[in-house]
């Protein structure tokens, strides 16, 4: 009878242990339910008809010196969707847009009608809008998942990490997104493009919408053994207005 007891006691705690852990095991899928629900969830992004925010670029060389800064005015819109960019260089003043499936680009409105700009320029709208809607653009259906467990990025920043790819063609780009293991909010982003390879660290989020977008980050190329080579492009956001649907 004794033994019997002893038996019970020590199966017990071990089937409680053993469930416990089982609820608590993430997976991509639930990492990236926690992370949206940090940025503030899809409830309130769902009420957002409207944002526009002002973006500043600063490319820099590998010796340190800036090439190159670029102010963009950025409006993101659902319902109907429209996304665009405006800009100004040394060649004039750019309109960029995408509204109804038609991509358009004016240049001192003049439209330029050459293909290979237009599939430039949609490709620089879409962009825009999946880094800066993040964590919630990881819930396309295209995008395929993958929880990699605990990792360090730069030898010191613990992160939960997730592979996501969008093509299992050759030389696709491949994405890994790091998130605070304290709080599920994104961290980081490494990105796998053409044979080279950037970490992008957020710094700051933005505390105007309630979502916690990007408010500033920092792009670094790394080298082959994942080390950072030097910094590339440092990037801000500042949100001058948003609408919710009414």
């Amino acid at each position: 009878m004794k033994k019997t007891n002893i038996i019970k006691l020590t199966i017990f705690p071990a089937l409680f242990l053993f469930c416990f852990c089982k609820q608590n095991i993430l997976t991509a899928e639930s990492l990236l339910e926690k992370s949206i629900q940090a940025h503030g969830g899809k409830k309130l992004l769902n009420q957002f008809k409207s944002i526009q925010y002002n973006k500043s670029t600063k490319l820099y060389s590998e010796n340190g010196e800036l090439e190159k800064h670029l102010l963009q005015k950025i409006t993101q819109q659902w319902d109907p969707f429209l996304s665009s960019m405006e800009w100004k260089n040394l060649e004039g003043y750019f309109i960029a847009k995408k509204e109804f499936g038609e991509v358009s680009l004016i240049l001192d409105n003049e439209e330029i009608k050459d293909s290979l700009k237009l599939i430039e320029t949609e490709s620089n709208l879409n962009a825009a809008f999946y880094v800066f809607w993040q964590p919630f653009q990881l819930l396309e259906p295209t995008a395929k998942k993958v929880f990699l467990g605990r990792e360090k990025i730069l030898d010191s920043i613990e992160v939960l990490a997730m592979k996501v790819t969008y093509s299992d063609k050759v030389g696709a780009d491949i994405w890994h997104y790091f998130f605070n293991p304290k709080n599920f909010k994104i961290r980081a982003v490494k990105v796998e493009h053409r044979g080279r390879t950037s970490l992008i660290i957020n710094e700051l989020y933005e505390t105007k919408t309630g979502l916690s977008l990007n408010k500033s980050r920092k792009s670094y190329f790394l080298d082959s053994l994942g080390k950072v080579n030097y910094l590339r492009a440092a990037y801000e956001y500042e949100i001058s207005s948003f609408d919710y649907k009414k």
